[in-house]
Order: structure tokens, then C-alpha cells, then sequence
């Protein structure tokens, strides 16, 4: 897997700036976090209420309903500002020019970028039913599904589903060992209370875009509707 950590660096070489950028506006506006972001629960047990001061009770009232209305909006514009962060990270990594309105391009492709997120989390969430192992394997799944429809502008959803499917037959294994080798990153960003993933976001989805493009190097995947099953 170092590979793809190694590809990202040398492509990330004098471009951090930008991609830190870039990527920390995705993370903000639910293109890389697809509908979780700020959406926090502030649920107190009855019993600990009355040790609780007033003043961060009316904190938590004014903050939750605030948290949650914002997880709702990155979760409906989170679809297509991903598209467009793949599409930035496709650019960088072909070595084409790059600009933060990259983020912005795939807006005309809201409705199909918001369909697909939802049925990713749908399909997700219905495997997780049965255990925790069958919906990370589902995650994994469908991982490639923005790449693919970005790269296909007539594919709807549920084909880059089905296409992402087909793409990752075989492959699951080494992106969920690719994502395993950030841990030690990951801890480090913990000492960092957060601010290291700046740089590791960026670092992971270039890994990522790399992870792709090894398996699309030149060709477009296409998936005819006619020949596409729809299946979880």
C-alpha cells in the first residue's frame, strides 16, 4: 500500500496549499463527510441534568437544533460538492489545472450527486443491519461510485452503484488495507485535537484518487442502462 501513499505525496509535491484548501472547504460542506459533519446529538441523562449550570444547558438547546439543521445541509450538498472534489483531485492527479471552483462544477448534477449519496448511505445503513462487518464491506462496495459518475455525465445513481460494484470485485481488500496504513496518521492527528487533518484529508484522497485511477488508468467505466441490476 505504500504505493499509493508514495504516488500521493510526489503528486501533492508543491500543491499542498491548495489542496489543503480545497479539500478543508469539501469537509465543510459535506463533501467528504456525506451527511454526519455537524450533525451532533446533545443527549443528557435525566439524572445528571440538575448538575448540569444553566448556562451550557441553553448552550446545548441553541447549538443542537443549529448542529442538525447544518448535517442536513451537508448532507443535501454534500453529493455534488464530492463529485466535485473528485473532479479537483482527478486534476491534480492527471496533472491538469486546478482551481477551488473545481468544488463548485458538478452543481448542474445536483439531483443525481444527492440521489447517490442517499442510496450509498441507504445501502450501507440496510447492511449494517445485519452486522458491523457486512456494512463496512458495503462502504467499500460502492467507494468508487462519485469517481465514476463524475467521469460518466449521463450515468444516473444507481448505475454508478452497480459500476462501482463491478469496478471493486477483487479490490475492497486492498482499499480497506490502504485506509488501515493512515492509522498511525491518524493517531497522530489526534494529538494534533484535530488540526493535522488539514493535511491528512487531502493526503487520504489523493491515496484514494491514485487507488482509482490504477483501476481506470485511461478508459471511461460505462455501465449501459439497459444492462444494469440494481441490487444491495
Amino acid at each position: 500500500m505504500s504505493y499509493y501513499r508514495e504516488q500521493a505525496r510526489e503528486i501533492l509535491k508543491g500543491k499542498w496549499t491548495i489542496a489543503v484548501i480545497v479539500t478543508f472547504v469539501a469537509a465543510v460542506l459535506g463533501g467528504l463527510i456525506s451527511g454526519s459533519g455537524f450533525s451532533l446529538e446533545f443527549d443528557i441523562d435525566e439524572n445528571l441534568v440538575k448538575y448540569v449550570p444553566d448556562f451550557v444547558l441553553n448552550y446545548l438547546n441553541v447549538v443542537g437544533p443549529i448542529a442538525t439543521v447544518l448535517g442536513i445541509v451537508q448532507f443535501i450538498a454534500g453529493g455534488a460538492v464530492k463529485l466535485g472534489h473528485c473532479r479537483f483531485m482527478l486534476n491534480l492527479h492527471d496533472n491538469k489545472p486546478v482551481d477551488i471552483r473545481d468544488l463548485f462544477s458538478q452543481f448542474d448534477r445536483f439531483v443525481d450527486a444527492l440521489a447517490l449519496n442517499l442510496l450509498t448511505a441507504l445501502y450501507t445503513f440496510l447492511w449494517s443491519l445485519l452486522l458491523i462487518i457486512p456494512g463496512i464491506v458495503a462502504s467499500y462496495r460502492y467507494a468508487m461510485a462519485h469517481f465514476i459518475m463524475l467521469e460518466n455525465p449521463g450515468m444516473s445513481a444507481s448505475e454508478a452503484i452497480a459500476a462501482s460494484k463491478e469496478l471493486m470485485k477483487g479490490h475492497k481488500g486492498d482499499l480497506f488495507t490502504l485506509d488501515l496504513s493512515f492509522i498511525g496518521w491518524g493517531l497522530l492527528n489526534l494529538l494534533t485535537l484535530g488540526i493535522g487533518s488539514l493535511w491528512l484529508n487531502p493526503y487520504m484522497s489523493m491515496a484514494h484518487t491514485v487507488f482509482y485511477r490504477e483501476l481506470c488508468p485511461a478508459e471511461v467505466v460505462t455501465v449501459e442502462a439497459e444492462q444494469v441490476e440494481v441490487h444491495l
